[in-house]
């Protein structure tokens, strides 16, 4: 019989030797460390592993220290290490032994010279039978009550006749635990033995739980550091409103009241943990140790659009006073200027016609306020907002102006509830028009000069709910958000409406390091004028598809309802047109992803979009008419989100969004041929007024959801 026990009482025999071996391997690598392989020592050339079949070549590799030099030209070499690969043999057979397969031994381990300086080194892997588990026994949970008893015992991963892992055998320790400290006992732990019987494969486990008391919450204990600014009270109301006092302990209510204070912006560390618990009484307390960040804060910065269809450059600034008037209230200024080229960079220093190049300056200037503990109450905060800003789209230029006061209501760390009032300026300039008939489309007003200006007032709730584990770069978990706007009517502005627009979001993780990730998101956006015209909208309320975060298919903005219209600064006379997108009322953007983790900076994504906009609302029975892309996307992991490179092509399927011209004041559809190349090659590239092509490539900083 071998003993596999937990803690710190070894493994058995076989174990102790790997631990013994890997001892020594420890002892080797400090060795290696104060004198490091000589240059002269062979280069590893080739690592192979063969009879390997319950554990993958790229498993091991990253559980041992030899490695393979790379094939690239400047890839680090690899030197051979004898002390560093004998231990290496020694942690195969560990890996093998975590797996259950404890009669694992190396049928052979050869190393071939490689002139002029490698070596290839060989690895025949003798994996033997499997053990699995014969019987499972579960001691001191009789005493607790029966729904205790289920809830400890729910999911346990160790199942009669299964491959007996070690990594199951902890999980279901320390499931137990989490499971039965998740209804208040919070001292519970476990312990345990494995029996492994070497003839038959059998292991035999025993899993010893001390569950101690059921707990409830006795005080709120706030440790804050030396001179303070935020009085103590402040971080205790946020806790009690995730650990009310006397509530059954609980550790997602310890993470709840982190995420709360962590959610205040004030502090640079948090830690909420439990006091010495009085047994007597089965009361614990809860301790908060807070450390404050600088109050003031600049950052500085700059970044780029690349866009087939639109490339900026520009520089940011924001400046935040966290505790602007006293009373934690927080004031953040925001500043970005830059330099926008359409269609592209390119174009404008060429000065290509044909393309209707402009380019102009772009900016963003912004003040936000936030009022804490609004009406007293630590689970609001006032938010209001000022801004200004100008853009430079294909279909106009805009310079707007918008104020806004709300209140954010989170009755969770996770939920927010946030009603609020816009009030918006827009001063459109757009491409000169043929008639009043493509005002509408274009500008959203009744007029010919290619200018207007946009009034819009209305009210906005916006719900989100966020179970990510990271917003950044989410592997697991959920997101749920619903804008609902209420424009006009009592209100005034130019436009009555009301748009809604949900969004939803999942991700699920597999594997070691949980490096292959599948995610899923949906948004489904509707706007319904109050007239019932789906032309009489606001242009820049509708909406536009396409682009690195929306349906990869189509440039920025580029999956719309399309209008021709002249080409700016050109006389009627040269007949120069290009195809602006309008927007429309009714929106589907759906995508499914697959990323997974070559290396831990490294992550390649195979995704598949659909996406379409229509002029009036989207229904059922534009389903069919839905638009599909299929890409290839390269990630590279960094502190402020993924670097991220998309390249998506438009599938044959669905159908393509309308374009409209002018006949004489009458607005009407036109057929339009299709470029189906991909970068002008691998495809047909008619002679078409629609230049977009069947592929795209976006380049953007963050995942596209």
């Amino acid at each position: 019989m071998t003993r596999v026990e937990a803690g710190r009482r070894g493994a058995g025999l076989r174990r102790a030797r790997a631990a013994l071996l890997v001892s020594l391997a420890g002892v080797g690598s400090v060795l290696g460390c104060a004198s490091q392989p000589k240059k002269e020592a062979p280069v590893v050339r080739g690592l192979r592993f063969e009879g390997n079949h319950v554990v993958s070549d790229r498993q091991i590799a990253k559980r041992i220290l030899t490695a393979k030099t790379g094939w690239w030209p400047l890839a680090s070499k690899q030197y051979f290490d004898p002390v560093s690969w004998e231990a290496d043999l020694g942690r195969i057979v560990r890996l093998y032994e975590t797996r259950g397969y404890y009669q694992t031994r190396i049928a052979q381990a050869t190393s071939t010279p490689k002139p002029p300086d490698g070596v290839v080194l060989d690895v025949v892997i003798d994996e033997g039978q499997p053990t699995r588990v014969g019987s499972v026994e579960l001691l001191g949970l009789a005493g607790l009550p029966p729904a205790d008893q289920a809830a400890a015992l729910e999911r346990l991963p160790l199942t009669i006749g299964a491959p007996f892992q070690e990594s199951d055998w902890e999980a279901a320790k320390s499931g137990i635990v989490s499971r039965l400290r998740a209804r208040g006992y919070a001292q519970a732990s476990a312990e345990g033995e494995t029996l492994v019987d070497v003839q038959t494969h059998l292991a035999a486990v025993t899993i010893i739980v001390h569950p101690g008391l059921r707990y409830r919450v006795s005080g709120i204990d706030v440790k804050t550091g030396p001179h303070a600014r935020v009085p103590a009270l402040f971080v205790w109301e946020q806790v009690r409103l995730a650990i009310p006092e006397g509530s059954t302990f609980s550790p997602a209510a310890l993470e709840e009241a982190e995420r709360r204070v962590f959610g205040m912006g004030l502090y640079g560390s948090v830690k909420v943990t439990t006091g010495t618990p009085d047994e007597a009484n089965a009361r614990i307390p809860i301790v908060v140790v807070v450390r404050e960040a600088p109050f003031h804060t600049l950052r500085l910065g700059g970044g780029f659009t690349i866009d087939e269809i639109h490339n900026e450059v520009h520089l940011t600034s924001d400046w935040t006073n966290r505790d602007f008037l006293g009373g934690t209230r927080k004031l953040t200024l925001h500043a970005m200027a830059g330099w926008a080229f359409i269609p592209n960079l390119y174009a404008v220093a060429t000065d290509e016609v044909a393309l209707a190049p402009r380019s102009g300056p772009v900016f963003n200037l912004g003040a936000a306020f936030e009022q804490p503990r609004f009406l007293g109450r630590p689970s609001l905060r006032q938010q209001s907002g000022l801004e200004f800003e100008k853009t430079l789209q294909q279909t106009y230029d805009n310079l707007a102006a918008r104020g806004s006061a709300g209140v954010v209501w989170q009755p969770y760390a996770r939920l927010s509830i946030f009603p609020v009032y816009r009030l918006e300026f827009d001063h459109l300039n757009g491409s000169p028009i043929n008639s009043a008939a493509t005002a509408p489309l274009t500008l959203g007003c009744q007029t010919t000069s290619g200018t207007c200006n946009v009034w819009l007032s209305y009210l906005e709730q916006i719900v989100t709910w966020d179970k990510r584990d990271k917003p950044l770069e989410p592997r697991r978990g959920y997101y749920a958000s619903l804008s609902v706007q209420e424009g006009g009517g009592p209100l005034q502005g130019n436009f009555d409406y009301l748009r809604v627009l949900p969004d939803l979001r999942g991700y699920l993780s597999f594997g070691e390091d949980q490096g292959l990730t599948f995610a899923a998101r949906l948004r489904v956006g509707e706007l319904w004028p109050t007239s019932g015209n789906p032309d009489s909208s606001a242009v820049v309320t509708r909406f536009y598809g396409g682009g690195s975060n929306g349906m990869r298919g189509f440039s920025e903005r580029r999956l719309s309802p399309l209008l021709q219209a002249p080409v700016p600064n050109t006389l009627p006379s040269q007949g120069l047109t290009e195809t602006v997108p309008i927007g429309g009322n009714g929106w589907f953007d759906a995508s499914v992803e697959a990323r997974y983790s070559i290396t831990s900076t490294v992550r390649v994504a195979t995704f598949l979009d659909w996406g379409q906009v229509t002029t009036g609302l989207f229904g059922f029975g534009d389903l069919p008419g839905v638009l599909w892309a299929a890409g290839l996307g390269l990630r590279y992991l960094t502190p402020i989100g993924p670097l991220r490179v998309d390249v998506a092509r438009r599938l044959p399927l669905g159908t393509l969004p309308p374009l409209f011209i002018d006949n004489a004041g009458i607005i009407q559809p036109q057929s339009y041929a299709v470029d189906t190349s991909c970068f002008g090659l691998f495809g047909s590239q008619p002679a078409t007024v629609v230049s977009d092509g069947s592929c795209v490539l976006q380049i953007s900083i963050g995942e596209a959801f």
